[in-house]
């Protein structure tokens, strides 16, 4: 089982529906986020449910059944410092999941363009899950 941090913009796929979905449940992967991340996807509930046709109710339900860990900060402290001098300047909100893929090393599922250029990072788009 391949083990890959999972930024929102899959998440929020993936409670669209299409193939997000699909490779989230997949039995060969793993996938790790940090709490920020969960929070910044519940932000946009509501929104989901606008594009998808669901009701809110059944997108949350469907939100609370992915199968995706959850780290919280303490787990990725560390990597805090580091992360903010790396991508802190471009997108704040990127700096939790760019800390929590610093002190893992394992790949990050991603379609934000912000992460293309880092150095020591592997980043996957959705493409190459497929």
């Amino acid at each position: 089982m391949i083990i890959i941090v999972i930024d929102a913009n899959p998440i929020i796929s993936s409670l669209i529906g299409g193939i997000s979905r699909e490779i989230i449940f997949s039995p060969l992967y793993k996938f790790i986020t940090t709490q920020y991340t969960i929070e910044e996807v519940e932000k946009y509930l509501s929104y989901i449910g606008k594009k998808s046709g669901v009701n809110l109710e059944e997108i949350k339900e469907a939100f609370e059944l992915l199968p995706i860990e959850i780290y919280n900060k303490n787990f990725y402290e560390a990597k805090m410092k580091e992360a903010q001098l790396i991508i802190g300047n471009i997108d704040r909100k990127d700096i939790d999941i760019l800390a929590l893929v610093l002190e893992t090393h394992y790949p990050l599922w991603t379609e934000d363009k912000d992460f293309g250029n880092i150095p020591r990072i592997n980043v996957i788009k959705t493409k190459d899950l497929v």
